[in-house]
């Protein structure tokens, strides 16, 4: 009991109102990336929606609770009536944080945006080369200037595949002495079964890789490192009075697709997962009981930890870590279960009681 209330009962009131939703407007793109976990490839071509219906879901999901809309992609700026969008959005009070490539002049929606995450893939040349733009760097690096100048949130984010491993020292210290207040997410690149094929381009995960991605880590520092996929919770505090995972899924966020699907976790988009559709379902009822969410929540309220999990200092934090980092997702085999975080044991951070 924690103030009169029981575990159940405060999750319960904690996933009540998700605070967060990722917004999919287009699925169009401009980059042909080798790792693209969305498969977005500027040779093909997706029906978008009219704004009028976006509109519908920004009311929707303000009804809901939500505060803050991370519009993902494929690229953004191909969707016709962006500005449109974010600017109703503003209207709405959202928090407006904007996923793009950087290769389209960000100028025109600076009044209407609050934060930017930018897409660099390795200095210079090796950008250019893993996204198939040439001079994509180049121009991504004008808009961030763009942002910063503008007074806005700016972050880098950078999938770590074999052609820029060990190009990443590189980069980040280019945009550190360039810019001021830039924050990083460098991520190794997990496998999407949804998204495209490229084993062959991921970094194996082993001792040596996982130990040379944490010196990434610490060159970055904690104030300035973005944590993804569970990492926080392998990595952060050891105590914690409340079981409450660092994962969204199903407890704080929405993923909704450019379709209008909505999932759980971008890793796990199958029809296993489907929780509804926000152009036919009303939003209410999927966050209450899409099957998706459904199945996150069952893990986490039956305390679906391995033995060795529930004997670390840091379980009521990391609980088992992610999903997308387990040895069955890693084979293929799309589920939320029983079983640890396979960087667990990699970079030792067990901690017994």
């Amino acid at each position: 009991m924690i103030n009169g209330f029981s575990k159940e009962e405060l999750i319960h009131l904690i996933w009540s109102r998700p605070n967060f939703a990722q917004v999919e407007l287009t699925r169009n793109c401009n980059f042909r990336c080798k790792f693209c976990f969305e498969n977005c490839d500027a040779k093909d071509t997706y029906q978008d929606k009219p704004p009028e219906k976006w509109k519908k879901v920004m009311d929707d999901l303000y009804d809901l609770g939500i505060k803050k809309i991370h519009f993902s992609g494929g690229e953004n700026f191909l969707y016709p009536y962006f500005t449109e969008i974010l600017k109703y959005a503003k209207e709405k009070r959202f928090i407006n944080l904007i996923n793009t490539n950087g290769s389209i002049d960000i100028s025109n929606i600076l009044p209407y945006s609050d934060e930017f995450v930018f897409s660099l893939h390795g200095y210079k040349e090796v950008n250019d080369e893993i996204t198939g733009f040439k001079g994509s760097f180049e121009r991504t690096i004008h808009n961030i200037e763009r942002a910063l100048k503008a007074g806005k949130k700016v972050s880098v984010n950078t999938v770590l595949i074999k052609e820029n491993f060990e190009n990443y020292k590189k980069l980040y210290q280019y945009l550190e002495n360039k810019f001021k207040n830039l924050t990083y997410s460098p991520t190794m690149a997990i496998p999407c079964y949804t998204g495209k094929k490229f084993d062959s381009l991921s970094v194996p995960i082993n001792k040596e890789n996982m130990e040379k991605y944490l010196s990434y880590v610490k060159m970055i520092g904690k104030e300035k490192f973005v944590y993804k996929h569970g990492l926080y919770g392998l990595l952060g505090e050891e105590e914690k009075s409340m079981q409450m995972p660092v994962c969204a899924a199903g407890k704080s966020k929405l993923i909704i697709k450019y379709n209008g699907n909505v999932y759980p976790c971008n890793f796990f988009q199958t029809d296993e997962f489907l929780c509804g559709n926000v152009f036919e379902d009303d939003i209410h009822e999927i966050w209450k009981n899409g099957k998706g969410f459904q199945k996150f929540r069952a893990y986490y309220l039956n305390n679906s930890l391995p033995e060795e999990c529930m004997h670390c200092k840091k379980h009521n934090n990391c609980f088992s870590g992610c999903r997308a980092w387990t040895e069955s997702y890693i084979q293929k085999q799309m589920n939320v279960k029983k079983e640890g975080d396979v960087r667990c044991g990699i970079i030792d951070a067990y901690v017994g009681a």
